[in-house]
């Protein structure tokens, strides 16, 4: 699932959607914020059953690298 946070969504695309996906057992849960970096947040799903933040990183170096090299 991927995650484009939209200005005065932030509450709902980082809180409520993050439970909901997780509820519904979605593996990886990606959330691209508007900032200056267009940070990507990488979430996987820990065995709480909650999602846990794996790597934060810049949407540019995301877009060079392999899908693979994010999927351990």
């Amino acid at each position: 699932m991927i995650e484009i946070v939209s200005p005065g969504s932030e509450a709902m695309d980082e809180m409520v959607k993050q439970h909901e996906y997780a509820r519904a057992g979605i593996p990886r849960y990606w959330v691209v914020d508007r900032d200056a970096n267009q940070t990507v947040t990488l979430h996987t799903i820990a065995p709480t059953g909650d999602y846990e933040v794996v790597t934060k990183l810049p949407l540019a170096w995301l877009l060079n690298t392999a899908p693979a090299d994010h999927l351990s």
